[in-house]
């Protein structure tokens, strides 16, 4: 074998590009690649400024004129816009499989759109990391056929390292300019670490291949000590990769945060003195994201806890916050006096130090924030499903001062997230189940204050027991009551899936019990403008029942609103979604919160609705948006 030229740098260093032979080229690679980053994040930003602008078109056409469809396409150039938005959307919705055992549930496939977008980032690094490095034995450089692989797997894995650092990040310039939030980007977050940990192992093996070729391996790991914290920082990789299983998360979450955290800064240390100086840049770009993200979080939190933007000049410290036990082992979280606003669907990270000391988690807020300009502050609510750790705390202490006032001091910090614009679209469709409602709520609350362009709201919330009802049915109530002074219509439908022991049912004034061994479909009518208590039937089956679960989609003129309450089964996502779509003058929006089974159907359905109805292909169907939320992330 012909070792000339295989000097200490050439041979092994590791550092990325000793030999002048490939360090010009490998540098260019890992500059074109943050260049694809820049131009996806244009493109994506560009999308949202298409979309910013569409909504507000539309609204000024709704109050230019009421009886229009401002979401339906005028000329040729939104239509080519909308069928080209359709057809991607029905490639990318579907999520055919969602695994549900115990272990197997961490294991589901992505949805198809996130596999698409999964390949063209594999395409991508796969032809950065082989183009240009197989060697021929007639090639004047083919001594060092090992070293070229290993060099640019080197570079096409530093370039990515503070990628994997911004996707991590809460507050960071991708989800600024995108508007999309970070939480949605935590799934790539994990699948390029995933990637980076592939070519790592290209980098290091080919190099160590060449090693034991040359009988060189003893040596290098003596001489050059930065091979062994190449080593070092690639078992730091491995394991954050591996402890950032789904599982995993799931069975120690405050623990894993704590390790990944340390993990992390490890892993830069190590790269810091693993990598030559001029490939450094990289690891200093990553501590630059992290430094903006914590800076900002920390900034963000003294601002609130202090009220240093508050109109009053009230320097208390934190937030009072009142628990509340609720059926189901939920707790609800009242804050009043919020002196910050926050949009429908966001969430904030809470900590009670005197119940759970250092430590916070993400919640939804399940309230809206006034928007009244002579308004000074905001009541918060969290309604909180008790599992274990500090929402089991939580529970305890809700239980514990049931009979004295439940107030504890709490911290805030938020609010987070990008929740959907819903305001542009003609009909929205929302579906919960469970504390799923805490994000489905508020947005029907803001819309029914400022509709917009909506014209009809469907709420399904899916619970077990009728004792849960305690979350939201009096605020579900009352928003029909509101909504029937409005020019939108609600249909609002919950399911009780399970039977109680004995339910009563007011009807009029009557209470009416169904023993559990009923299995016959129960709606309740709690509100209905059109049809009094006398009129309403309290049992319904068959295609009367699926009359009421299409809750009168018709296009009568007047505004009706309803409440009702149905005892069944789990319905199908098929029956929930499919009417309000096919009455739908414009645009509809479905919005989804639940876990993954519910939100998997969605996808799926939503697509396979969309391109059984030819939407935006010439039958006159319009557009079908699809937005959803889970329980974990």
């Amino acid at each position: 074998m012909d070792m000339s030229g295989m000097d200490m740098h050439g041979m092994g260093g590791m550092d990325m590009g000793s030999s002048s032979l490939f360090r010009v080229t490998n540098e260019a690679i890992a500059r074109r690649f943050w260049y694809l980053i820049v131009s996806a994040t244009a493109l994506l930003t560009l999308k949202r400024g298409i979309s910013v602008l569409q909504s507000r078109q539309r609204r000024r056409r709704t109050t230019r004129t009421s009886s229009s469809i401002p979401s339906r396409p005028e000329n040729w150039l939104s239509q080519t816009y909308a069928t080209a938005t359709a057809i991607c959307r029905e490639f990318a919705y579907p999520q055919p499989w969602c695994f549900t055992g115990p272990f197997t549930k961490y294991l589901t496939p992505l949805p198809i759109g996130r596999w698409l977008i999964l390949a063209i980032y594999w395409t991508v690094t796969l032809v950065f990391l082989w183009s240009g490095t197989i060697l021929k034995p007639s090639d004047s450089s083919y001594a060092y056929k090992w070293e070229k692989v290993g060099f640019r797997a080197a570079w096409v894995s530093i370039t990515q390292i503070p990628l994997i650092f911004m996707l991590s990040t809460k507050f960071n310039p991708f989800s600024l300019l995108t508007g999309i939030s970070y939480e949605r980007l935590n799934w790539i977050h994990r699948w390029t670490a995933r990637t980076v940990l592939l070519t790592v192992i290209v980098h290091w093996s080919f190099f160590f291949q060449e090693w034991v070729l040359a009988d060189f391996v003893q040596l290098q790991l003596k001489m050059m000590p930065m091979v062994k914290y190449g080593f070092g920082a690639f078992a730091i990789l491995g394991w954050n990769v591996v402890s950032g299983f789904g599982y995993f998360r799931a069975k120690a979450y405050e623990l894993f945060v704590i390790q990944h955290i340390c993990a992390a800064a490890v892993l830069l240390w190590l790269l810091y003195i693993h990598v030559p100086a001029y490939a450094q840049s990289y690891v200093y770009l990553s501590i630059a994201f992290v430094a903006l993200d914590w800076g900002v979080r920390i900034a963000w939190s003294l601002i609130r806890n202090l009220h240093l933007l508050a109109s009053s000049k009230s320097r208390v410290l934190g937030y009072q916050a009142l628990l509340k036990p609720l059926a189901g082992d939920v707790v609800r979280l009242t804050i009043k006096n919020v002196d910050f606003t926050w949009k429908p669907g966001q969430h904030v990270y809470l900590s009670i130090p005197r119940l759970r000391p250092f430590e916070i988690h993400p919640f939804t807020i399940a309230s809206i924030s006034e928007q009244r300009r002579d308004a000074v502050s905001s009541t918060l609510t969290l309604i909180i499903k008790a599992h274990k750790g500090f929402s089991r705390s939580l529970h305890k202490a809700a239980i514990g001062r049931v009979t004295r006032e439940g107030t504890y001091r709490a911290f805030l910090n938020g609010p987070w997230g990008t929740p959907p614009d819903l305001s542009h679209y003609e009909t929205v469709v929302l579906l919960a189940t469970s504390s799923g409602a805490s994000f489905t709520v508020p947005l029907l609350e803001s819309m029914i204050q400022e509709p917009g362009c909506v014209r009809r709201i469907t709420f399904h919330w899916i619970i077990r027991s009728e004792s849960h009802l305690s979350w939201f049915g009096d605020k579900l109530n009352t928003l029909v009551e509101k909504a029937q002074s409005n020019r939108v219509n609600v249909y609002v439908v919950v399911h009780v899936t399970r039977d109680d022991q004995q339910r009563p049912l007011q009807q009029g004034g009557d209470t009416v019990e169904k023993k559990q061994e009923q299995r016959e479909p129960i709606v309740s009518v709690i509100s209905r403008p059109d049809v009094s208590p006398k009129e309403a039937n309290v049992s319904a089956s068959g295609a009367d029942r699926s009359a009421l679960l299409a809750v009168e989609h018709d296009h009568a003129p007047g505004h009706q609103s309803s409440m009702n309450v149905v005892y069944d089964k789990r319905p199908d996502v098929a029956s929930l979604i499919r009417g309000p779509v096919e009455d739908a003058l414009g645009e509809t929006a479905v919005v989804v919160c639940g876990g993954p089974t519910l939100t998997a159907q969605s996808r799926t359905f939503v697509a396979s609705l969309s391109d059984e109805r030819a939407v935006h292909k010439g039958t006159g169907a319009q557009g079908i948006y699809l937005f959803t939320e889970t329980y974990g992330w």
